[in-house]
């Protein structure tokens, strides 16, 4: 069995697609081959890629337009069973040279994790070089815990490892328009253990055409994140249905209004119940992390009501009420 497979789906992404492919070949760590899926694209991304002479680049075409998990799907039912790891990337991200070499490192000195994950920029200029970036939590039972709220892993920067996904029988849904890759990470964490590298080693453009951001989409995409995300509270015995979760996550329209002190004390006791249950799991510096977040989430809830921020009855539920965290970090999370 070979190594590493990286898997780079496209669809017309030609102008950014050398970037991403230079960024590949240009690893620190050699030993992988890359398979480009383009999606029937209508622009050069077929003569771009024809035009590498290096041996580790296949390209496929599909027959006709599949759409991003059909095509993710069809190039890991190949993939999984010829090689040990398979690593995702889009057309049009970029990759850090040392991105592989300290992944399948870290892979290998930690056979329980089943899938790693880096942080990453995100750039409308992908020339930039930032300092610093946002963050994801790079410990299992974080990850578990912060599903809830984000997906979590950069997509492009994500390795996993193909036996437990052929046993676990795991793919993207394809039922899924904007989410896919949320709904697998969920699925992953159920079964095995995922992490975060801390290091730096991606960069995402940001592009308003994307499947997620295009305009046409966006309400969409909130919707599926909802059910995903109701479903997954489950696991953790919390009955949230996926317009609740829509409204306490997303909505800001007048309807939040509407017996507001009744849902804020929902959310509120979701959340203790929760961390509770579960936030002894934690690292001390992810359940302080962890415990902001719970507070941060109740702050922006109450914000997007366009309730005042000096209603002296919502400020006696929340003092009152909250039980994952102490009074002085609370009060000031919700007004910072």
């Amino acid at each position: 069995m070979k190594k590493l497979a990286v898997l780079i789906p496209t669809y017309n992404s030609a102008q950014y697609l050398k970037e991403s492919i230079d960024s590949i070949l240009n690893q620190t760590y050699s030993n992988f081959d890359l398979y480009i899926y383009d999606d029937c694209s209508t622009d050069n991304s077929k003569e771009i890629i024809e035009n590498y002479s290096d041996r580790r680049v296949f390209y496929e075409r599909n027959n006709k337009n599949l759409g991003i998990s059909k095509t993710l799907n069809k190039g890991l039912d190949k993939l999984l069973p010829n090689y040990e790891f398979v690593a995702r990337m889009d057309a049009d991200d970029w990759a850090f040279p040392e991105r592989f070499e300290k992944q399948i490192s870290y892979l290998e000195a930690n056979k329980s994790i089943m899938l790693c994950g880096t942080q990453g920029f995100w750039l409308k200029k992908i020339y930039e070089n930032p300092l610093s970036g946002w963050e994801y939590p790079i410990t299992n039972n974080y990850l578990k815990l912060y599903l809830l709220f984000a997906a979590s892993f950069g997509h492009s920067s994500i390795v996993l490892r193909s036996d437990f996904f052929s046993s676990n029988n795991l793919r993207y849904d394809e039922n899924i328009k904007t989410c896919e890759d949320w709904n697998l990470w969920i699925r992953v964490s159920k079964n095995g253990e995922v992490s975060n590298l801390p290091d730096f080693l991606m960069k995402y453009r940001i592009v308003h055409t994307s499947n997620h951001r295009a305009e046409k989409n966006k309400n969409i995409h909130l919707r599926e994140r909802a059910i995903i995300i109701s479903n997954y509270w489950k696991t953790f015995s919390i009955d949230l249905s996926p317009e609740q979760v829509f409204e306490y996550y997303y909505s800001s329209d007048e309807n939040i209004k509407h017996h507001f002190q009744s849902k804020l004390k929902i959310i509120i006791d979701s959340f203790n119940k929760l961390f509770l249950n579960y936030g002894k799991d934690l690292k001390k510096e992810d359940r302080l992390k962890f415990q902001y977040l719970l507070a941060r989430k109740v702050s922006d809830f109450w914000k997007r009501s366009n309730i005042t921020a000096y209603n002296p009855v919502i400020w006696f539920i929340i003092l009152t009420k909250v039980k994952f965290i102490g009074k002085f970090r609370l009060i000031k999370s919700q007004v910072t």
